[in-house]
């Protein structure tokens, strides 16, 4: 049986705490491949990304292009509406049919909110959960969402330990509205990309 991981978020922009998630979630659970999804709109964020759907997507691929683990879908792109994961792991699991598993891979912070997210019921009783566990960050808070999901909807929950990284999509562009440096927080391929395209300057 194959397994796949699926990530989801803005990606804007896509950062190195995004593809470190993505290879330590791949490698620790045996994943075959892990697939980056950018969301058209977010639940959490009502008002459209700062970049476009199509920049967004560029430099999730040009971030990933030197990873053959890791591949991108335009699938929440292409849906009209808002972005709900339990949507997107259904629509990954009859694509690739039930000879693939399905895991959702998502930091801690998403992870203690995931049962008052959409379809939370179905989403934690059909698909199994990839977390990544930080040291010492949130881990009691963690430790007993995992056991109270697992007495409820009976999850396979994986915790991925994780360096600790403190990159964010929003401190990226602040820094370049500053005029600040951005070097070594993202690949210099989606650092160049930004710059060539004039995103996040205003």
């Amino acid at each position: 049986m194959k397994k796949i991981g699926i990530i989801g978020g803005s990606f804007d922009p896509i950062h190195y705490g995004h593809l470190l998630l993505g290879e330590q979630a791949r490698d620790g659970a045996g994943l075959d491949r892990v697939i980056f999804v950018p969301a058209r709109v977010s639940p959490y964020k009502t008002t459209n990304p700062p970049a476009s759907d199509q920049h967004r997507f560029a430099m999730v691929s040009l971030a990933i292009s030197d990873n053959i683990g890791f591949n991108v879908s335009d699938m929440e792109l292409k849906r009209e509406g808002v972005s709900y994961t339990y949507d997107t792991l259904k629509a990954c699991q009859d694509l690739m049919g039930a000879d693939t598993k399905i895991y959702f891979i998502c930091g801690t912070d998403s992870f203690l909110s995931l049962s008052q997210w959409y379809e939370a019921e179905s989403l934690l009783s059909e698909f199994s959960v990839i977390v990544g566990a930080r040291p010492r960050y949130k881990d009691t808070s963690r430790d007993k969402m995992v056991e109270k999901i697992q007495e409820t909807y009976g999850t396979e929950i994986l915790k991925i330990h994780m360096p600790k990284i403190d990159i964010s999509s929003t401190d990226i562009k602040k820094r370049i509205q500053e005029g600040r440096s951005i070097r070594y927080l993202l690949p210099l391929a989606v650092e160049e990309y930004i710059y060539q395209n004039g995103i996040y300057t205003k």
